[in-house]
């Protein structure tokens, strides 16, 4: 099985949805005009089923390698119960049309920070 099913507890992180009003509140109007707004990027969060937005490959491989150190059924949980904004592909079948991002390392400047 996958990493984890040793029974030893460690320590995670658990993401969670946001809002892009919640993210003005707590850091401003300012802060989410010089990350997003000034690249043409008017919403953080509200991206529809028929955006076409699809995950950063750097950061889909981070995450598909965290869950990979979890025990077998978070693994599985992921892969299977998390979907792109499409709302209908999961993270597994998108990884079976886009087998490059699990073999392609992150930029040099990431490595440290995106390996899972």
């Amino acid at each position: 099985g996958g990493g984890g099913d040793d029974g030893e507890l460690g320590r995670g992180v658990m993401c969670s949805r946001f809002t892009d009003e919640g993210f003005i509140a707590r850091y401003g109007e300012a802060e989410f005009e010089n990350s997003y707004g000034r690249w043409g990027i008017n919403t953080i969060w509200n991206w529809g089923p028929a955006s076409g937005i699809l995950p950063c490959p750097v950061y889909l491989r981070h995450c598909v390698l965290a869950a990979q150190k979890q025990a077998d059924f978070v693994r599985d949980s992921f892969l299977d119960e998390t979907y792109l904004a499409d709302c209908k592909t999961t993270i597994r079948e998108y990884l079976e049309l886009r087998p490059d991002i699990m073999t392609t390392l992150p930029p040099d400047d990431l490595i440290g920070r995106y390996s899972g």
